[in-house]
């Protein structure tokens, strides 16, 4: 996606509330291999996740390559120095939040197979209407996706969660279909679908930063019937 927002960084409002977060936390952060060291006190993460907030707010508003660290941390209400705490530098608050971006992948799928019209017909136009609607709301992600140069551990996670989406939606369509003839969850089809589906977003977000229409139209018309040849149910072309 090349779709650079107009005008120059502004600072994001400071993050609220952090001082109010007391007690010890357990569940991993999803990026904690970015992390210099991993918080284990509720304030101490939301300090951190309050970092990620204004980076994404910077990245948002302006030129990936203007944004500093010290505006990161005046964005987040933090010293320079708690940023440092961890975080190496900007590439890897970055990083962070794209990790965080990708761990919203099975949310997308979630929301399209609770739909009340739920059809193997409607759920591949519904995920790709989910991830347009996801990058149309999150401006900061469709500059990482589209601008940034990830390091290899976070693109082995995008692409671990594009098996694991990949490997979902065969699992859900097959059931929903009750479709015999179809492609095991394995068959490599499945996530060829995928990597389709993320070419076309990537084309409709680079021909426009609200998502070009008819691309998108496109991409819902060629994933369905994709779908629909994997599960037996559409003759091959």
């Amino acid at each position: 996606m090349r779709c650079r927002p107009a005008g120059g960084p502004r600072s994001p409002r400071p993050a609220r509330g952090v001082r109010g977060y007391r007690g010890r936390v357990t569940a991993p952060l999803p990026y904690r291999h970015l992390l210099k060291r991993e918080p284990t006190q509720a304030r101490s993460r939301a300090r951190v996740e309050a970092i990620l907030d204004a980076a994404a707010g910077l990245l948002a508003d302006g030129d990936r390559e203007a944004v500093t660290v010290r505006d990161i941390a005046a964005g987040a209400g933090v010293p320079t120095g708690t940023l440092y705490q961890f975080f190496e530098d900007k590439p890897a608050v970055l990083q962070a939040l794209a990790v965080r971006y990708v761990h919203r992948t099975p949310d997308v799928l979630g929301a399209a197979l609770a739909r009340p019209d739920r059809d193997w017909r409607t759920v591949l136009p519904a995920v790709v209407d989910g991830f347009a609607e996801l990058l149309r709301r999150e401006p900061a992600m469709r500059v990482l996706w589209l601008h940034s140069t990830l390091d290899a551990a976070t693109v082995s996670l995008a692409d671990a969660a594009d098996d694991q989406l990949a490997r979902d939606l065969a699992r859900h369509l097959r059931q929903i279909a009750q479709a015999p003839d179809a492609e095991p969850e394995t068959a490599p089809g499945w996530r060829v679908l995928i990597s389709v589906v993320s070419s076309l977003l990537r084309g409709a977000f680079l021909l426009d930063p609200a998502g070009d229409e008819a691309t998108l139209r496109e991409a819902r018309r060629v994933a369905t019937v994709y779908a629909g040849t994997l599960l037996g149910l559409v003759a091959q072309p």
